[in-house]
């Protein structure tokens, strides 16, 4: 199973899925197709612009809700699941020649699972995820493993930036595991957070990870080893990071967990303050796209090395070029 994440709108990320699947479909596999939320849109929801559509190859099985079927001769109908969404419930497809879908997934991880097995259940042998745009989240672990994350001019139109903001966030989502006796404990403990000192652990008395740089400041406080936290991350808990003379290693359940602006995180990495994981994820690669609708954007093989040069020895693609770096 492979995810295919966005930094933003209009990256390439419907580019990168197409690319994916003429790949795969070539090497003889049964694909599966879903995706977490809606995506796939014939105009950009915010720009108005034409996008280009999700290409679906024969033979490939689809999830997606009723609603966005409009021509059932093209497709098999497999199963309609108990999976609501807003456009109906989601169904299973297998497309009887090459066309084009709109997909609209559910928005729940535990749903999103539900439908893999589905998928895998009809033959999938092979599953892309088409994660949300712009959500970090689309990455979870105990969704899929591996990801595919794109990137392009219209999340930044500066190139050092654009690289800064990448480089972090690929550093965020890649983050290490802990050790397993960190493991044990988040299957061991309930709490949203907890700290470890000499083997005691300590559950704090919280409803969210998401607290105030002040009530970070308070955890931080105590003498512990380690700070374990199930939940998303944020600027708040850098912030009080940044403000210890002495930091103990935080571990967060996965890197899409991780919402820390480049700026903070930048910061964190020159005070060498450590964050682990317990799922990690396998990145497999970086899709760049140079352009930004209505505008110039980067020169096209610029980007690619520099870029490339950045992030290596991960692997940069400039899908519309079929360009590696």
């Amino acid at each position: 199973m492979i995810t295919i994440v966005g930094m933003a709108k209009n990256v390439g990320k419907t580019v990168t899925l197409n690319y994916v699947q003429k790949t795969i479909h070539k090497e003889g596999y049964v694909l599966g197709l879903t995706s977490i939320g809606r995506d796939g849109e014939t105009f950009d929801a915010l720009t108005n612009l034409e996008k280009p559509g999700i290409v679906v190859q024969p033979g490939t099985i689809v999830a997606t809700a009723e609603k966005m079927i409009v021509d059932n001769s093209v497709w098999d109908c497999l199963q309609v699941t108990n999976i609501l969404t807003p456009l109906g419930k989601v169904i299973i497809l297998r497309a009887k020649a090459i066309n084009k879908v709109v997909l609209a997934g559910p928005s729940k991880n535990s749903d999103v699972k539900d439908i893999l097995t589905c998928l895998a259940k009809w033959g999938a042998r092979c599953i892309l995820i088409d994660g949300a745009f712009d959500r970090q989240s689309s990455a979870d672990p105990l969704v899929s493993r591996q990801v595919i994350l794109a990137c392009g001019a219209t999340v930044s139109r500066d190139l050092a930036e654009l690289i800064l903001m990448t480089k972090s966030r690929i550093e965020q989502l890649t983050l290490p595991a802990c050790d397993g006796f960190y493991q044990n404990l988040f299957e061991k403990y309930q709490a949203k957070v907890m700290t470890v000192k000499a083997g005691i652990v300590r559950e704090v008395s919280v409803h969210t990870a998401l607290m105030s740089p002040s009530e970070w400041h308070k955890v931080l406080n105590e003498d512990c080893d380690a700070i374990l936290i199930k939940g998303a991350v944020s600027d708040s808990l850098a912030q009080a990071l940044l403000r210890q003379s002495g930091t103990p290693l935080i571990i967060v359940q996965d890197g899409s967990k991780v919402f820390i602006t480049t700026t903070l995180w930048r910061q964190l990495r020159a005070r060498s303050i450590q964050l682990m994981v317990l799922n990690p994820i396998c990145l497999l690669g970086l899709t760049i796209n140079p352009t930004y609708p209505g505008g110039k954007g980067f020169d096209a093989e610029v980007l690619l090395q520099e870029m490339g040069k950045a992030l290596a020895p991960l692997p940069v693609i400039d899908i519309m070029r079929e360009a590696k770096y």
